[in-house]
């Protein structure tokens, strides 16, 4: 295996990662970039789902991986989601993902993400990088000193700044559409909202839920991300954990906002939420999660189109930012999301299905766009 200049890596990669790359379930990558930097520690993957609708468009995580092995296959899941995603979004864009190996808090240095920089820079255009967990907008501003295919900037360095503002705007419209679809009213006034994660994006979110009149339960793995919480609103319930937050009496939405993985064999049938709909990326553990959360009667909202606030807003930033216009692309995720309800009700199929029968329509009948130019 070789860096993005043809160079080998050393030492060779191991055979876990490699039997990652070409036997991986989620399968269909074009192309998958191992980056490694001696000189500034960086040891990255940046994987290529599709660039069908265009140049692939997605963040860079920033976390410390148990395994090489792990780190590749999040990158090859990410991809594929945003690929979805953006077809979901009506987006001309892929999708790509890439993640940074290591603790953040440790081993995040400006030399490493001028190197990272350069590896995304090579790819001439093919990717579009963002902020993801584990990465800032200043981050991206240092990123973008090596790299014009970089989004998610600071508004003084050109960009559209934090793109969690409209992902978590995007999610409550999720919200609504659910409740319109469940209840048969967009409201969440009176319903119990419990939030796993109130980081970036799920501090924004118990904002709009508490203007809308929710009652809010929150946990996180960061006290301080709590505190700050409780802090600016005190109304609002702390749960001691995730596995609290989901057993939780009258629940009637459970929003995962913090890693994947979310919802498995041992969550589902515990879970006491009539709906889920959260900010979090690839929340079914694996493929039958779906099947177990409908045969609970459990609504899901499937993640990658409630979520795609984010990748509207650093995708408008391409063409001169303007954040009215993408807040406006981002609420029509209450209108696609319940025509995506209706039309699994119609195919009689789950919600997720039916997302992805659309996103892979979309993707089949696309004609490949250029790069953008950034110059």
């Amino acid at each position: 295996m070789t860096d993005v200049t043809g160079v080998p890596l050393a030492p060779a990669a191991p055979a876990d990662v490699l039997r990652t790359l070409f036997h991986s379930d989620q399968g269909g990558h074009e192309q998958v970039v191992i980056c490694q930097d001696r000189a500034t520690g960086l040891k990255a993957v940046i994987a290529l789902h599709s660039t069908a609708l265009g140049p692939a468009l997605g963040g860079t995580r920033f976390h410390a991986y148990a395994t090489e092995a792990e780190a590749v296959a999040d990158a090859l899941n990410l991809a594929r989601g945003m690929s979805y995603k953006n077809a979901m979004a009506g987006l001309d864009h892929g999708g790509g993902k890439a993640v940074v190996i290591g603790d953040p808090d440790l081993v995040k240095t400006e030399e490493l993400l001028l190197a990272y920089g350069r590896f995304v820079a090579s790819l001439g255009g093919r990717y579009v990088t963002a902020c993801d967990v584990g990465t800032y907008v200043e981050d991206m501003d240092v990123v973008a000193r090596e790299c014009r295919w970089t989004t998610g900037r600071s508004p003084e360095n050109g960009g559209a700044g934090d793109s969690s503002v409209l992902t978590a705007f995007g999610v409550f419209q999720g919200m609504r559409a659910s409740a319109q679809h469940l209840w048969g009213d967009p409201t969440l006034r009176g319903r119990k909202v419990g939030i796993a994660g109130v980081g970036k994006v799920g501090r924004h979110l118990v904002g709009h839920l508490l203007e809308d009149g929710a009652d809010v339960v929150v946990t996180d793995v960061r006290e301080e991300s709590v505190r700050r919480i409780t802090d600016a609103h005190p109304e609002v319930t702390v749960a001691a954990d995730t596995d609290a937050l989901i057993r939780t009496e009258g629940l009637d939405i459970y929003a995962p906002c913090a890693l994947g993985g979310a919802l498995d064999d041992t969550t589902v049938p515990v879970l006491t939420a009539k709906v889920v709909c959260g900010a979090a990326n690839n929340q079914l553990a694996h493929p039958g999660v779906e099947k177990d959360l409908a045969d609970r009667a459990i609504l899901y909202a499937p993640d990658y189109v409630v979520n795609a606030g984010g990748v509207i807003q650093v995708a408008d930033e391409l063409h001169g930012f303007d954040f009215e216009r993408a807040r406006a692309k981002t609420a029509k995720i209450f209108d696609t999301t319940l025509e995506l309800f209706a039309r699994a009700k119609a195919d009689g199929i789950p919600p997720a299905a039916a997302a992805d029968r659309i996103a892979e329509l979309r993707m089949a009948g696309a004609r490949r766009s250029p790069s953008p130019d950034l110059s």
